[in-house]
């Protein structure tokens, strides 16, 4: 299993970086941008880029280069692990004079899928290179992150590859390398395809692969796979509002070994602020540390997005536009 691990790590990479053949037909020039807006891929990815805004997804966060302030505060009660309550902060502070090419990011470490982890922080320079092609985009970040429970210089590269397509689901491949003075090397590895179902639904499956160098215990021999299924489903177009069902697999004891298994819904709703969200999220999970017994578990968040951009309607358009169907389907 774990020759099979590193085989997918560079799969992931050779997919994304080798196939000069396959990167020569997606090149989309700027030319061309206005038409790809008619094509399935431009359609997707545009409401993919609404529901990670409304969300407030890492997808989104990763992309966004305008300045932007996010405050949020969690209160979770679990069956097993008691309660918590978690604050956070996160935010971009773009660079106008540098043409949007730097950053100042801060705040906690990149939120993980899963949960936030307040317990990392981290404030860096994000370098974005001049991207002629929208498809393709690479960052390069550096800076100081607490990592193992010390800060610690680190640096990353990160790209990500999307595939322009015909059809209604996209596919899109991110690699991202860090490098830090103690942890050492550390990479991830995602693939997501994104899928609009119909005017309501959006769905979007993800596999996520990660290798620490140092930081073993993480994970065991220090591979951490993640599977995650998302359906989006858009509500009455009068209220912006949203629910996400998410099943979420994590394999982290032994290779093959399922470490737990998370059943969960999250209802978002806008507050009559533009800028302010609420968000409830009850859920079911079933931990290996209690014999993968059922464990209930219930998260209430209540965040503010400040800045740029700091309004998200998830109802802005459909999800598959009409005319867009017709299109596809000639």
């Amino acid at each position: 299993m774990f020759a099979a691990c590193k085989a997918s790590v560079i799969g992931l990479v050779l997919l994304s970086t080798g196939n000069s053949a396959h990167s020569d037909q997606i090149n989309i020039s700027s030319s061309t941008t206005g038409t790809g807006h008619n094509k399935w891929s431009r359609i997707t990815l545009d409401t993919a880029d609404r529901i990670d805004r409304f969300f407030s997804n890492r997808n989104y966060v990763e992309e966004d280069q305008e300045t932007r302030l996010r405050v949020y505060v969690k209160m979770r009660t679990d069956e097993n692990d008691g309660q918590s309550l978690a604050a956070g902060i996160r935010g971009n502070l773009s660079l106008p004079r540098t043409e949007q090419r730097l950053q100042i990011i801060f705040g906690q470490d990149d939120e993980s899928m899963a949960s936030a982890n307040t317990d990392d922080q981290n404030i860096s320079l994000r370098i974005r290179p001049t991207d002629k092609d929208p498809m393709q985009q690479i960052r390069f970040d550096a800076g100081i992150r607490k990592r193992a429970g010390s800060y610690q210089l680190f640096g990353r590269v990160r790209r990500r590859l999307i595939f322009d397509r015909a059809t209604r689901w996209v596919p899109s491949i991110t690699n991202s390398l860090h490098y830090f003075t103690k942890a050492k090397t550390e990479y991830q590895g995602q693939i997501t395809f994104d899928w609009p179902l119909s005017t309501r639904f959006f769905f979007r499956p993800t596999t996520q692969i990660r290798w620490y160098q140092n930081n073993t215990d993480k994970c065991n021999d220090g591979i951490c796979i993640d599977q995650y299924f998302t359906l989006y489903e858009r509500l009455r177009q009068q209220t912006t509002h949203a629910i996400a069902y998410d099943a979420e697999f994590f394999y982290r004891n032994k290779p093959g070994e399922l470490s737990d298994a998370v059943l969960k819904a999250r209802y978002r709703r806008m507050t009559r602020r533009d800028w302010l969200f609420w968000e409830i999220e009850p859920a079911v999970h079933f931990p290996v540390a209690d014999g993968h017994d059922m464990a209930y578990r219930i998260t209430l968040k209540l965040e503010g997005v400040f800045g740029y951009k700091d309004t998200a309607n998830v109802n802005d358009g459909w999800f598959i536009r009409p005319s867009a169907r017709r299109k596809g389907s000639s």
